[in-house]
């Protein structure tokens, strides 16, 4: 991995946990200058002390913030040439039992805050000589694990559609946009919900789920491609799932 982005300059929102700060991780090894971007700060900074990266803590939900902190990223790496979308929640709920303010945290992270990061990062893609777009998504905006799932995996399955959109509207830039898509990984996301359902992938993910480092590595090799290949879509399950 040593020195496979060396000179890249990398934004990850989502930093502070799970793949996101896997990635930040892999991305840090392989040579890249990584700037981080969460809501929780104590955390983002220790990681960023570690990386020798850059902290910007900002809730992609709220876009003002996060163009303040995308411009300070670019503004300390002298620049961007890459952005990872890793920020996400999961709340299972049906809609007949399900709570209003869980659809709409689930869709302004998931999906909005996409958005308002991708915007924000887009003048500072187009300066450079390349640049990537990587949004993290889901098996689940595939296919639908249950009917508890139905809001989350409508959320991925618009990052599936965005993604298509701005790789449409980006490539003329030279800018490359790739959906990455796991299964069930090893994180702690199913931990922030107490519903059944959250609960049992949890355990699923003890225990047959992908390693978090195994979806950073693909990550970092999505970066790393000849600028003239297009990773459109990388999709990846445990065997065992």
């Amino acid at each position: 991995m040593t020195g496979r982005l060396d000179g890249r300059r990398i934004l990850v929102t989502g930093a502070s946990s799970g793949i996101g700060e896997a990635s930040a991780r892999a991305m840090a090894a392989a040579g890249a200058r990584v700037a981080l971007l969460a809501r929780r700060a104590e955390p983002l900074e220790r990681l960023a002390s570690e990386l020798d990266g850059v902290a910007v803590p900002a809730d992609v939900v709220d876009a003002d913030a996060t163009r303040e902190a995308v411009a300070s990223a670019a503004e300390q790496l002298d620049g961007l040439d890459g952005l990872l979308n890793a920020a996400g929640v999961l709340r299972p709920g049906t809609v007949t039992e399900g709570d209003p303010e869980d659809w709409a945290l689930t869709m302004d992270v998931n999906v909005r805050g996409l958005l308002h990061a991708t915007h924000a990062a887009i003048p500072y893609l187009r300066a450079g000589e390349r640049g990537d777009v990587v949004n993290l998504s889901s098996m689940s905006g595939r296919r639908l694990e249950s009917a508890p799932m139905g809001v989350y995996a409508a959320s991925k399955a618009a990052v599936h559609m965005l993604s298509e959109g701005l790789r449409r509207e980006l490539s003329e830039h030279g800018i490359r946009v790739t959906v990455v898509a796991p299964g069930i990984v090893r994180t702690e996301i199913f931990e922030t919900s107490d519903h059944e359902i959250a609960q049992s992938l949890g355990e699923k993910a003890r225990t047959i789920g992908l390693p978090v480092e195994e979806v950073a590595h693909r990550i970092v090799e999505v970066l790393a491609s000849p600028p003239d290949l297009l990773h459109v879509e990388v999709a990846m399950l445990s065997i065992h799932q």
